[in-house]
């Protein structure tokens, strides 16, 4: 790997990034449809263009606590084996250019404990940004039962 482009966004207060090959585009939030019987971290449902598309809260997810939807807060839409989904995260803040240099991959330990979705960490000046392979934060079950799902 030579370099990367990551878009960077916060959750609560912390500093992700998900590489930009990764992401189809960027939304303003926008009031979600809920839906009964999704996991607790689907909040809910927009409609993109005439495509439905489940909207998974990344804060919730993660266990960092509730969301505080303003005026930034953006959903990433990424696709996962031919489905759109939306990430809801706090604000996208820019996008870098990181040199294999400033790419690390997780250690092992934390690996694990991230389940495969904390794929490097980032190093820009002294912040450090852990980027994220979003397309595994579900499971395959968890795809699944969103492929089922009628909306």
């Amino acid at each position: 790997m030579k370099e990367m482009q990551i878009v960077v966004f916060t959750l609560n207060g912390e500093v992700c990034g998900v590489d930009a090959s990764q992401v189809k585009e960027i939304v303003k939030f926008e009031e979600l449809t809920k839906m009964p019987k999704m996991p607790k971290f689907i909040d809910g449902i927009i409609n993109l263009r005439g495509i439905v598309v489940p909207v998974v809260n990344l804060t919730k997810r993660f266990n960092l606590g509730e969301t505080e939807i303003t005026k930034k807060t953006k959903i990433i839409i990424i696709e996962i084996e031919e489905r759109l989904i939306g990430f809801i995260v706090d604000d996208v803040t820019e996008i870098l250019k990181l040199s294999s240099q400033n790419i690390e991959s997780t250690p092992d330990i934390i690996q694990k404990s991230y389940n495969h979705y904390l794929e490097y960490v980032g190093k820009k000046d002294d912040r450090l940004i852990s980027i994220l392979n979003l397309a595994n934060v579900l499971t395959d079950k968890e795809l699944d039962k969103l492929d089922h799902e009628e909306f």
